[in-house]
């Protein structure tokens, strides 16, 4: 018995045969393409943040350390509150002068600096100050401070010297903001029993 050819696409069944399409591929794709988009949505949305935070420094601690090493009581400013500290150690800077440095961030990003040493030099006062420009002294719980203003950087500094001890603070925001720091380290060494630096009893 002759089989029949199959005709119009039938196999010998007579079960029609599929025909490969784009269709598949196509649909993939299309999938392919939503997933990403909502990927990318989601990826958007996320909170990222800025920058790493960097956990507080313990000046308190860290003075402690530092005390051997230097001939005057290291300072732990007392607050100001919301400020973080971003670093405190001793330091050999310009001219060798040994200085103890503590740095803070403040509550709305601005970042200062305490600087304090024995004997320092006019080359250890410029390179603190980033060579700034001498100012009108500025008044800090009533006693006269020397001010630089860097402008360029827009770098403030303050500065006192008293029985050879330099305290300086130097940083963003303005003369107040550097005068905020300055009290907090004169209320933290007066509550040390070491006004000024001086070695405890």
């Amino acid at each position: 018995m002759t089989q029949a050819t199959p005709e119009n696409g039938e196999d010998p069944r007579g079960v029609p045969r599929q025909r490969h399409s784009g269709g598949n591929v196509q649909s993939m794709v299309i999938s392919m393409a939503v997933i990403l988009a909502f990927v990318a949505v989601v990826v958007w949305l996320l909170p990222r943040p800025n920058a790493i935070e960097q956990p507080a420094v313990d000046v308190a601690n860290a003075a402690s350390g530092a005390a051997s090493q230097l001939p005057f009581a290291p300072a732990v400013p007392d607050g100001p509150q919301g400020w973080t500290a971003t670093s405190a150690n001793v330091n050999r800077s310009t001219d060798g002068v040994v200085t103890w440095h503590v740095g803070y961030r403040t509550d709305d990003g601005k970042f200062l600096a305490l600087e304090i040493a024995q004997d320092t030099t006019a080359s250890w006062l410029r390179a603190q100050t980033q060579s700034g420009t001498e100012q009108d002294p500025q008044t800090i719980d009533g006693q006269q401070w020397e001010a630089y203003l860097q402008e360029d950087r827009a770098r403030y500094s303050v500065a006192r010297t008293q029985d050879d001890l330099t305290v300086l603070v130097t940083g963003e925001g303005g003369y107040a903001l550097l005068g905020e720091l300055v009290t907090a380290t004169l209320d933290g060494w007066e509550q040390a029993g070491t006004p000024w630096g001086a070695t405890a009893p």
